[in-house]
């Protein structure tokens, strides 16, 4: 049975120490780096790391891995690995159980996962319009990830209190702790290219989407201009896949002014946006990483609602976002063309709020 909202007959708790608690989100990197906040109250709540577990997609485990917190990786290479980790995940919730269990994907497979728990609370979060009957959650809330209200950290973190849990109050902390190895690796990469003295500018222009990306050119300008004015060093930060696309940045340069590209594995780019003056990118993961590691970014947004997925208010950095009525909308396509909402975003402005960078480890507040 379903409940869209919090009873207040249930028992508040304020001893975690031996609260179990599991959290099922299997989405993508940035959504697990807007998960650390809740994590961090939990433990600084009392609920030790050894007694949480969270349930992500292979490739998304780094803060976990950070921040010491036990998880199940799903594997997604084919469909026989989706299967076998399936039932590898239902095989291991049957022989555990968990105070609190926390559904924040509600999909089919999240659903089959937590049928499997044993647990007196669960908790599924997601859009009214995900409720089924039968669903095996004693509580559901309903939020809009696309509107809102709120931002989805902020939400998050207001869900175990609806099963009696008091978490401690205190602004959200996405901070996550670089890997020691990876940080030394990334030492000997900008030494070895004269950079380890200069001021970085780390440039992300891929997307999930290709409406979720600024224009290459815009890219480039950023680029020029900071090499130039700034006398600094531009790294490109993307996939393999993505060669294409950084290509396409560095051909803007002009000659005698380069970018170097960086398209190494995720604690690596965390470890080099540790050392950045500055990140500038598209809504995607690495921005969240260039917050986890406490870099001042601009962050340019356009079909996604920056109150629900962007940086809070009091965090170093710069939001665009300049919203046509479809905004934000829910990535099925795109039939603006050349007006897409990214596209009001202009170079101008994004080199203004550069521009008034004043020293690295200070930062203008959020426009």
């Amino acid at each position: 049975m379903t409940s869209p909202s919090f009873s207040s007959a249930l028992p508040e708790h304020s001893d975690l120490s031996s609260f179990r608690v599991g959290v099922h989100r299997t989405r993508y990197l940035g959504d697990i780096l807007l998960l650390v906040p809740l994590l961090k109250k939990l433990i600084s709540g009392g609920c030790p790391r050894e007694n949480l577990f969270v349930v992500v997609n292979e490739g998304t485990e780094f803060p976990l891995k950070q921040l010491g917190i036990p998880f199940f990786a799903f594997r997604r290479d084919g469909l026989l690995h989706k299967l076998l980790s399936m039932r590898e995940l239902g095989k291991f919730l049957q022989k555990r159980t968990f105070e609190l269990w926390i559904d924040l994907t509600v999909s089919d497979r999240s659903r089959f996962a937590t049928r499997q728990v044993h647990s007196p609370q669960k908790i599924g979060a997601a859009s009214e319009k995900d409720r089924r009957s039968g669903d095996p959650y004693d509580i559901f809330v309903p939020f809009d990830y696309n509107h809102g209200p709120g931002h989805v950290s902020a939400f998050w973190m207001t869900l175990p209190g609806r099963a009696g849990l008091k978490l401690p109050e205190g602004p959200p902390d996405f901070q996550v702790p670089p890997d020691p190895s990876a940080k030394e690796e990334v030492r000997r990469y900008l030494s070895l290219r004269s950079l380890e003295n200069r001021p970085l500018l780390v440039l992300h222009p891929g997307g999930r989407h290709w409406f979720k990306r600024w224009p290459p050119d815009r890219f480039s300008r950023l680029a020029k201009w900071w090499i130039q004015e700034k006398g600094g060093g531009a790294i490109l930060a993307g996939t393999p896949d993505e060669t294409s696309l950084l290509q396409s940045v560095a051909s803007g340069l002009p000659s005698g002014a380069s970018a170097q590209f960086f398209q190494q594995s995720v604690p690596l780019l965390h470890a080099l946006l540790a050392q950045a003056a500055l990140f500038v990118g598209n809504d995607s993961g690495p921005l969240h990483l260039a917050r986890s590691a406490g870099t001042p970014s601009i962050a340019l947004f356009g079909s996604t609602s920056p109150e629900v997925w962007g940086p809070i208010p009091g965090e170093r950095g710069v939001v665009f976002y300049h919203p046509p009525a479809c905004s934000p909308c829910d990535h099925t396509g795109c039939s603006m063309g050349e007006e897409n909402c990214l596209r009001q975003v202009s170079v101008e402005e994004v080199l203004e709020a550069i521009s008034r960078i004043p020293a690295p480890g200070e930062f203008s507040e959020g426009c």
